[in-house]
């Protein structure tokens, strides 16, 4: 049976996410100061990433995933173009519709971003016993891959099956 105080706090996992990520986060300051570096703005390395993750992406498949105006996203995507973040280009496949890719120095700049975020949470489990830090990597793993076989309609090997409704 279900302890009283699981039904009664519906957020504990996200809760207690969130203040693992504020107690670990943002320790050394290495992703603000790459990203001052970078003369980059965090809504512009979300919109980067995203274009990263679509392989290539028309303002339409931006403006669908984001809460950003579309004007406000053009512009956007028209000063990272000028900086050599973004490219774009006429898409091969129809000429009306121009392709936004990042750039390869896009690419690295998220991989380091990635590397300096991952240290810093290090950083900020450093204090936890080996033994504990291997566990938390285990089941974040497990998590991880299970939100990833969700998003892509499958189901986890070690998921819980959820009963059947007769």
């Amino acid at each position: 049976m279900p302890h009283e105080r699981d039904q009664a706090e519906p957020n504990r996992a996200g809760d207690a996410l969130r203040r693992l990520v504020d107690l670990t986060s943002h320790r050394s300051g290495a992703v603000f100061t790459l990203m001052s570096h970078a003369s980059v703005t965090l809504p512009q390395v979300l919109l980067m990433s995203r274009v990263e993750q679509l392989g290539a992406a028309s303002l339409s498949n931006l403006a669908e995933a984001s809460t950003t105006s579309a004007a406000a996203l053009s512009q956007m995507i028209e000063r990272l173009v000028q900086q050599g973040w973004l490219d774009r280009a006429e898409d091969p496949i129809d000429r009306r519709r121009k392709a936004i890719r990042i750039t390869l120095r896009t690419g690295a700049l998220l991989r380091r971003l990635e590397s300096a975020r991952s240290a810093d949470y290090e950083l900020g489990l450093a204090s936890l016993s080996d033994d504990l830090r291997m566990q938390l990597a285990k089941m974040l793993e497990r998590v991880v891959a299970e939100i990833d076989a969700a998003r892509a309609g499958e189901r986890c090997p070690d998921a819980p099956r959820k009963k059947e409704i007769a």
